[in-house]
């Protein structure tokens, strides 16, 4: 999936940005109250230089969360917002470049199925003749890798 990567000096300009001066730059209106100021819209929120806070609910912070509360915007669009447009790149992560499709394959069956008997029978309690049906058709056996375990088979419909 891709991801919006902004430089540390973008991240930095979106965290320092002056939340009086944005919100009087898109029209919200500003009352003071003391050395903060209460936004018209909602005066439980205050504002002073580029910290926030919100009294009804107790959360507060920077412009990156407020754009985020307050707009109710991703990371990315605050961020982008914050920086009056300004974007940050369209980013790959690395793993998804490298990640390719292996087909399926069930692991090696072992040669018997000695101890797939004894754990479902001595710790799970199933009957012998459950167990044995289920390996019969080919639903269940032991892995042959070092641990021995249980392999479950589901089928498709064809």
């Amino acid at each position: 999936m891709p991801y919006i990567h902004f430089s540390e000096e973008q991240k930095y300009r979106a965290a320092n940005v002056n939340l009086e001066e944005f919100l009087r730059l898109r029209g919200e209106q500003l009352i003071a109250s003391g050395r903060e100021k209460r936004l018209a819209s909602d005066h439980s929120v205050t504002v002073r230089g580029n910290r926030w806070y919100d009294h009804s609910s107790g959360e507060g912070g920077g412009p990156v969360s407020f754009a985020r509360k307050v707009y109710n915007l991703s990371y990315p669009a605050a961020v982008t917002m914050l920086l009056n447009g300004e974007s940050g790149s369209v980013r790959v992560q690395p793993e998804q470049l490298q990640k390719e499709e292996k087909p399926f394959a069930l692991p090696p069956k072992h040669s018997d199925m000695r101890r797939v008997y004894a754990y479902l029978m001595n710790q799970r309690f199933i009957g012998r003749e459950i167990i044995a049906e289920f390996a019969h058709d080919g639903l269940l056996y032991e892995s042959a890798e070092k641990n021995h375990n249980i392999v479950f088979v589901g089928f498709d419909e064809r």
